[in-house]
């Protein structure tokens, strides 16, 4: 099969091309016109699919809470915000809740996962949390200080399917051997939830971690006289910065300077979607995490009665769309941060472009990235549109 399209983001560029697919992946890319289209997108943008490594869930579910049924129906939802990829991110939580649903993710990853968009793994952003106010929404009585047999015990619940861990340094007390394990075992650390200083974060990073968890929120600030966790995220070029660029989360100002300190290689957008994703305006009870939560009419969830966000509700499209639009970020730094970085902060090679022997992951958008149609593994998926 041959698609094309006048916009085909290719060598972080929008130009005329045509894409080869056979089976599962990219055997070719032309010049637009070059073999006869199976497929002519015209003026459509054609990406490769985007990647949110950042989402606990939508419509009244998270990964901590995971179902066989569910995430069936997420990952056959997420195709709808051109998402091909994503990670089950868990937070804090009842350990035994946690284990429990990693068990049924790691099951679902090896014998499930063989429609919609790809689960590539397990993003434990909780519950190595700070012990402070940089814990955000998470339960601080959830909260569990990392070592190996806790890494080992979560990573055997998912079959192995650990493979990106957040821990909140400065409650490692000096002693960052556990960082060392888990980069011994193939898993990316990131930094968050952490009320460290800079040169807490410095240490961290020399013993491996690559990232910080939603910058910006639930950290440390920047000060002239102690530039913290923010400082960090912009100073340490080798290290990626996930951004919740909605406007709500990070002030579009905010947003442009963290992209103009990472540049087009370093910057990954992701939503930090939660389980009332989906939901109406309201006020509602969310039991298992101990907390009330309130959706605004702009889509915005607090703990209720606080100005304490509790995640997201956004699609990953529309937030790749504020970050271009609204928050001016160059367009290839925006896009590359949707796709190949977040691919390349997991250390993998063979997704998030569109290039010859990767995997047939595609989004087609229009000018406001609004979905027209996704392939993933080569295969179309446009059953949501009515």
């Amino acid at each position: 099969m041959i698609i094309q399209s006048k916009r085909v983001y290719f060598e972080e560029k929008l130009q005329p091309r045509q894409i080869e697919i056979r089976k599962d992946r990219i055997v070719g890319v032309y010049p637009y016109g070059q073999f006869k289209a199976d497929k002519d997108y015209e003026d459509l943008i054609v990406m490769p699919g985007l990647c949110d490594v950042h989402n606990h869930g939508y419509n009244g579910y998270e990964a901590n809470t995971a179902s066989r049924k569910w995430l069936k129906e997420w990952t056959a939802y997420l195709p709808s915000e051109g998402v091909t990829s994503t990670l089950a991110s868990i937070s804090s939580f009842p350990k035994e809740g946690l284990l429990k649903a990693l068990k049924i993710i790691g099951s679902f990853i090896d014998n499930d996962n063989k429609t919609g968009t790809h689960i590539l793994g397990v993003y434990e952003e909780g519950p190595f949390i700070s012990s402070g106010k940089e814990r955000g929404a998470q339960n601080l009585a959830f909260q569990i200080i990392p070592t190996r047999k806790i890494i080992d015990e979560f990573n055997r619940a998912c079959n192995g399917h650990l493979i990106y861990v957040m821990i909140a340094p400065e409650m490692l007390k000096g002693n960052y051997s556990v960082i060392d394990y888990c980069v011994s075992k193939g898993m990316k650390v990131a930094l968050g939830h952490t009320g460290a200083t800079f040169d807490i974060c410095k240490e961290a990073i020399k013993h491996g971690a690559i990232s910080f968890t939603h910058t910006y929120n639930g950290m440390k600030g920047l000060h002239h006289r102690e530039p913290g966790v923010v400082g960090a995220a912009m100073y340490f070029d080798e290290c990626y910065a996930e951004c919740i660029c909605d406007g709500i989360h990070v002030n579009r100002i905010a947003a442009n300077v963290l992209a103009k300190t990472k540049g087009k290689d370093k910057l990954i957008l992701i939503t930090d979607s939660v389980s009332i994703k989906g939901f109406k305006p309201g006020v509602y009870e969310l039991e298992e995490k101990g907390r009330t939560t309130t959706v605004t009419d702009k889509g915005v969830a607090y703990i209720t009665g606080t100005d304490t966000l509790a995640g997201s509700c956004h699609r990953l499209n529309h937030i790749l769309d504020y970050a271009i639009h609204e928050a001016g970020i160059d367009p290839v730094t925006a896009m590359n941060a949707a796709t190949v970085n977040p691919m390349k902060m997991l250390g993998i090679n063979d997704r998030g472009l569109i290039k010859e022997n990767y995997y047939a992951d595609l989004a087609v958008f229009d000018d406001r990235f609004n979905t027209q149609t996704t392939y993933i593994d080569g295969k179309e998926f446009a059953f949501w549109k009515k």
